[in-house]
This record gives C-alpha cells, sequence and structure tokens, in this order.
C-alpha cells in the first residue's frame, strides 16, 4: 500500500470523524416532536388492546361519521411505545440519534472508495446531509423508512455489479418490515426494484450513456424477486391499500399545498438553496462531465429521487440517501499529490488526536442533555394550557392540525390532526383550513371569506384551541359576547364558546 493511498484512507477517515461531530453536537439541541406524541399513544393502544385500530380513535368528529383509519405504521408505533414507557423521552432520544449515526456511518462505508474520487465534494455532501439529519430526523415511523431505503439500495446494486450475490432475497423480508414500519414510503421497495428490472432487460449505448442487458437467469431471478417483494408489501393491516396509499397522498392537490412538508421546494429559500439544491448540483456535476460510460441505471434512479424531491420537499432525506450509490461514482476527479510520509503522519496523528478529543466532548455533552431530561421532545402546547382543557372537559373541542398531536397524548379528544389523509377524506381538512384563516378552502386554494358561523354551526363546537397566529384567534377575542377566553400564553388562546 503506497503512501498516497494511506494518506487517502486517513483524510476520509478524518473527514469522517469531523462530520460524526458535527452530527453529534447537531443533536444537542432536542428532537422535533412533530407527530411523535400521537404515534406512541398509537402504540399504546395497540399494545393495550393487541389489535391495530380499523377505525378512527382519537377524534370526536372521526368517530362521529365513522371514518376508517389503520395504523399502517403500527409496528414503528409499537415500538416507540415499548421504549418510551421503559425510558422515556430519554429512550426515544438515544432511538434517534444512535440510527441517525448508524445511518450515517452505514452511507460513509458503503461510498468510501468512490469518495476517495473527490473527498472535497463528498466531504460537503455529507457535511451537508448532517445539517439535513438533525432537521428531519426524530421520532416519527420514517427513520426506520430511511434506514431500510438504505439497504435497499445497497442489495441491489450489490446485484446489479454481482448477480451471483444472494442479498438479493432479502428483499421480500425488507419489504415486509418496510410495510408495517413505515407503509408510507414502502412502495419504494418494488418502484426500485420493478426498475433495476426493466434497466436489467435493456441492451443499447447512446453517447455515453451505456445500458448492458444482464442475463435470463439475472432477470428471472429479479423478475421473481420484484413479485416476492410485491407480496412481502400486502403483509400488513391494510392490505393492498398500502400498494396505492402513497400514490394517493401525492395526488391530493389541498395536502400538497398547505402542508409545508408536502408542499414542492423552494429555490427563493435562502436554507434551501443551501442544504437542498448545493448538493444536488454538486452531485449532478460530475455525471454531467463524465468523460467515460455513465450507466443508464444511475441515471433512472438519480430521475426517481429527483422526481420524488421536486414533487415534495420532504423526499430530500430520500435522494441524500441514494446520492452516494449513483452519484459518487462519477465525481469529479480530485488529484492528490504525495507528501513526506513522516510529516504527513505527524499531521494526520494531531488532527486524530483533536477529533478524537472533540467526539468525546461530543458524546458528553450529549449524554449529559439526556441526563438532564429537559425538553428532549419539544411540545406544542403546553402543560398549563393542558390542564386548562382538561379540566374544562369539552366535548366537540376545535383545535388547529399543529395541536391535535399534543391533546392526543394527553387523553383529550381532538378535532383533526396531523393524519392529513384521514381528515381529506370527508373535506374536514378543508373546513379546518377555511375556519382557520377565515378563508373558504377547496382544492385549488383560498377563494372567498369563510361564513364563520354556518361553518361553526355545522359542527357544535363547545370549545376553541386556536393559534395566535390564525385570523380565526382575532376573530373570537373580537366577540367576547360569544367566545369567553379561558386561557391564552404566548402561542396560542382557549375559549369557552357560550351558548
Amino acid at each position: 500500500m503506497n503512501s498516497k493511498k494511506i494518506s487517502l484512507t486517513f483524510i476520509w477517515g478524518i473527514l469522517a470523524s469531523m462530520i460524526l461531530v458535527l452530527l453529534l453536537y447537531g443533536f444537542c439541541g432536542g428532537l422535533n416532536g412533530n407527530d411523535f406524541w400521537w404515534h406512541v399513544k398509537v402504540g399504546q393502544w395497540i399494545v393495550e388492546h393487541g389489535s391495530v385500530p380499523t377505525t378512527d380513535i382519537f377524534s370526536w368528529i372521526g368517530q362521529a361519521y365513522g371514518i376508517s383509519w389503520t395504523a399502517h405504521e403500527w409496528l414503528s408505533e409499537v415500538i416507540f411505545y415499548v421504549i418510551f414507557a421503559s425510558w422515556g423521552e430519554a429512550g426515544i432520544y438515544v432511538l434517534c440519534v444512535s440510527l441517525a449515526i448508524l445511518l450515517m456511518l452505514f452511507l460513509m462505508y458503503t461510498s468510501r472508495k468512490m469518495a476517495l474520487r473527490n473527498i472535497l465534494l463528498a466531504g460537503i455532501f455529507f457535511a451537508l446531509f448532517a445539517v439535513v439529519m438533525r432537521t428531519l430526523f426524530y421520532g416519527r415511523p420514517h427513520i426506520f423508512g430511511f434506514l431500510l431505503l438504505a439497504a435497499t439500495l445497497k442489495i441491489l446494486y450489490t446485484f446489479y455489479e454481482n448477480t451471483e450475490s444472494r442479498l438479493l432475497f432479502l428483499m421480500p423480508l425488507l419489504s415486509c418490515l418496510w410495510s408495517n414500519l413505515h407503509g408510507g414510503s414502502a412502495a419504494l421497495s418494488y418502484i426500485l426494484c420493478s426498475a433495476m428490472l426493466v434497466v436489467s432487460l435493456l441492451n443499447f449505448r447512446l453517447g455515453r450513456v451505456v445500458c448492458e442487458r444482464k442475463s435470463r437467469a439475472a432477470c428471472g431471478k429479479l423478475a421473481a424477486v420484484t413479485a416476492l417483494t410485491i407480496a412481502g408489501i400486502l403483509v400488513n393491516p391494510i392490505g393492498a391499500r398500502v400498494l396505492l396509499y402513497p400514490y394517493v397522498n401525492l395526488s391530493d392537490k389541498l395536502m400538497m399545498t398547505v402542508i409545508s412538508e408536502w408542499q414542492a421546494p423552494d429555490a427563493k429559500d435562502m436554507g434551501q438553496l443551501i442544504v437542498y439544491f448545493l448538493p444536488i448540483v454538486l452531485m449532478t456535476i460530475g455525471l454531467v462531465t463524465e468523460r467515460e460510460d455513465v450507466r443508464f441505471l444511475d441515471i433512472v434512479i438519480m430521475g426517481i429521487f429527483l422526481l420524488l424531491f421536486f414533487r415534495s420537499v420532504r423526499f430530500i432525506m430520500c435522494w441524500y440517501i441514494a446520492a452516494p450509490f449513483y452519484a459518487f461514482r462519477y465525481l469529479p476527479v480530485l488529484p492528490m499529490k504525495e507528501v513526506d510520509r513522516r510529516s504527513d503522519r505527524l499531521i494526520l496523528r494531531a488532527v486524530a488526536l483533536i477529533l478524537a478529543f472533540l467526539l468525546c466532548a461530543a458524546a458528553y455533552r450529549l449524554a449529559r442533555y439526556i441526563r438532564s431530561g429537559d425538553d428532549l421532545i419539544s411540545v406544542v402546547v403546553s402543560d398549563e394550557m393542558i390542564a386548562v382543557i382538561k379540566e374544562d372537559d369539552p366535548k366537540q373541542i376545535f383545535n388547529d392540525y399543529n395541536t391535535g398531536e399534543t391533546l392526543i397524548y394527553h387523553d383529550i379528544e381532538v378535532f383533526v390532526d396531523s393524519r392529513a389523509d384521514v381528515y381529506a377524506a370527508e373535506h374536514i381538512l378543508e373546513d379546518v383550513l377555511s375556519l382557520s384563516s377565515l378563508y373558504q378552502y377547496n382544492e385549488e386554494a383560498a377563494t372567498e371569506y369563510t361564513d364563520v358561523d354556518a361553518l361553526m354551526e355545522s359542527y357544535q363546537f363547545d370549545a376553541m384551541l386556536v393559534l395566535k397566529s390564525r385570523p380565526l384567534y382575532a376573530y373570537l377575542i373580537s366577540h367576547p359576547d360569544r367566545f369567553l377566553l379561558m386561557y391564552e400564553d404566548e402561542n396560542m388562546g382557549y375559549f369557552k364558546v357560550l351558548s
């Protein structure tokens, strides 16, 4: 092994350590509680009842309408509940941080050889990835989906490069796990299998783009596994509906318009421009400028994840996970000169010692933060507000879309929560948005002023929990003869509806 190779390997190891330090320090500020609190309550219900719910169990309006709902992420929710019941918020915190580190190390290890083509670009990519992980890696079932996506890509790419690989036969098991852990994204398992099967059947060259047909035996094996992967997805509480679940959500114009994580990315936003669009540009440079052959498979995989991302910003994590498999192969080569071995080793050892200290310091700080138990997982509704609501004991409360999860956790029946697909079915989500904004919503957008009295009369609300940022709050506070303000904090107010 020559000195140059040793130097590059050490440099990549040092870079990986730097990124881990960045990731650990990033998690020292707690986790986003978005959706976690209702997920853990679903897990509790499943454990206590020994079954998966088939109708809405949290919303008074959902129960009144008999809205069907099946927890398609039931296995994740059981895991969350078991961990939370045993170790509290600290247990969930450790789980999320551990899985984030595991995913980062897996991708860096898998791509290590290709990353040596251009350590600078690879390092920038993983540093930005660490920032994205800090933002999006928290107590929701999608964290298991991220790991399963990485494993799926590893298996499929390994098979494509070596058709004798037996890892391919793990795909049906992965799809079954995926379907029950995070059914919302499980379709990616058969989409990626199908895409690779189609590519494996093609044989052409178009300029630098090349596609080589695989053997009949390899294609037959891949076709059989693809069929078994679809069969594996069907082994879940909602059956065949999970195959279409993501397409139904992505086709809902209202959800795509008003829910921030479902919206298309915005290049005018400086944060998104740097963290989302910059790495896409950097990873595309090599593929476009590559002078040697470009595999058609890599273009197809890139297209799938770019399409998902440009459709909805929530898929940026999927793009980051996939990029090392298809893009690192085409990183522009960054030549690195050999250096004096003695001086190089001294510098590298010094840097390694500094990084070891920083890693220990980050781990120590993270451990102290976990032991403190202070706000490890954020909540939307304060404990004081919850106490007021529970004492008042409303039967038909109106609440904001974002506040439902905290109410559910405290056993308060909600009007709506962040299960948007449940409330879209009966146009309840439209009414929530119309009432909160005082503009009448439909599938296109807000169109005209809301008839507040008629809408409230149709639901017979007896209490209103409203964020101060909503126009509805100003309406309620300006009609004290009809709405009694019982409690407010800096974020929201709770009103009693007077008869």
